[in-house]
């Protein structure tokens, strides 16, 4: 009995190796008039495969999608940080570029400045509460810093120093409307001479420089170049101020009323130049000029002065009284 269901597995088995190898060789070689069952085995075959794989490549494509939206959120996300930096990136660069082109304008300037002893400063502090009157500069009475000295740009005179303290110094615009302004000598270059008057007030809603006291026979017009012209001992002599714009009779008539473009843009001042009075030292020590006391302290150069004549007039005093006991 067992040798028989053994034969019977071994026969059912030779069936179907025979069968698959017809269905094949039907497939291979006969495809023309193939069987009608071995047509609608693959009829069932491929409609059932079709069902079969409709939802699993649904579920494939499905989650697919998914992955591509989760990859494409990230990608998003790192798109925008890079963006954003980009932009920094690019606000960073035109200051950069700006502040490179002012200083290099600056170094242009230098050559013009010959004969003057010039300090670069950069500008540490503007208030908006006194944008057009004052700003804080980062040299001081360490640098030789004084009051009273120029203040310009690349482009021209802007103001002079107010207030000096040791690291930082205050600078008093030309815009400014404080009454404790002292008048700025300035000459105008005409074609055949040469001008002089003064700086009286600056107009800020045309953003004008107003001249004032110009003899009223002054052939001034408009593109005439205008300069410091160092009588008022405020300003050194040559520093830019600006161009004419137009020029007419004051109220009374006795003189001109000149309005000049300024070739400084008050707006937008982050680098300065202060002009050095002549002979002064940048790295000279604040107390130079001064004379030591006795007792060690430090006297002005009026007292020290004083106390030098004072010496002579004794050593005088003493000599004379040595030689007066020589001759008794």
């Amino acid at each position: 009995m067992r040798q028989f269901f053994g034969n019977k597995k071994l026969i059912i088995l030779l069936i179907s190796v025979i069968t698959s190898f017809s269905m094949i060789s039907f497939s291979i070689f006969g495809q023309g008039n193939m069987p009608q069952p071995i047509l609608w085995v693959n009829d069932v075959t491929a409609i059932v495969g079709r069902v079969v794989s409709a939802p699993s490549n649904s579920l494939i494509r499905f989650s697919e999608s998914i992955d591509n939206l989760m990859n494409t959120y990230k990608e998003n996300i790192s798109l925008k940080k890079q963006v954003n930096s980009l932009d920094d990136l690019k606000a960073q660069n035109e200051i950069l570029k700006a502040e490179n082109a002012e200083l290099s304008d600056l170094l242009s300037l230098r050559p013009s400045l010959t004969g003057k002893d010039i300090i670069s400063s950069s500008v540490i502090s503007r208030s908006p509460d006194s944008w057009v009157d004052n700003i804080t500069i980062d040299v001081g009475s360490n640098n030789g810093i004084e009051k009273n000295m120029s203040v310009m740009t690349s482009s021209g005179l802007i103001g002079h120093i107010s207030e000096v303290s040791p690291t930082s110094s205050k600078v008093q615009l030309l815009t400014t409307e404080s009454e404790q302004v002292r008048p700025v000598a300035v000459s105008i270059q005409l074609d055949d001479e040469i001008v002089h008057g003064i700086i009286s007030s600056f107009n800020r809603k045309n953003n004008e420089i107003v001249l004032s006291q110009i003899p009223r026979d002054a052939k001034v017009s408009a593109g005439d170049m205008v300069t410091t012209s160092g009588l008022g001992g405020v300003s050194p002599e040559g520093l830019v101020v600006g161009q004419v714009k137009e020029s007419q009779k004051d109220n009374h008539g006795l003189s001109l009323k000149v309005t000049v473009n300024p070739a400084a843009d008050f707006n937008d001042i982050r680098h300065v130049i202060v002009v050095m009075t002549m002979g002064a030292d940048p790295e000279a020590n604040t107390n130079q000029g001064e004379s030591v006391n006795e007792d060690g302290s430090v006297a002005g150069d009026g007292e020290g002065s004083e106390q030098a004549s004072q010496s002579s007039d004794n050593q005088a005093d003493n000599s004379e009284s040595e030689g007066g006991g020589e001759d008794a």
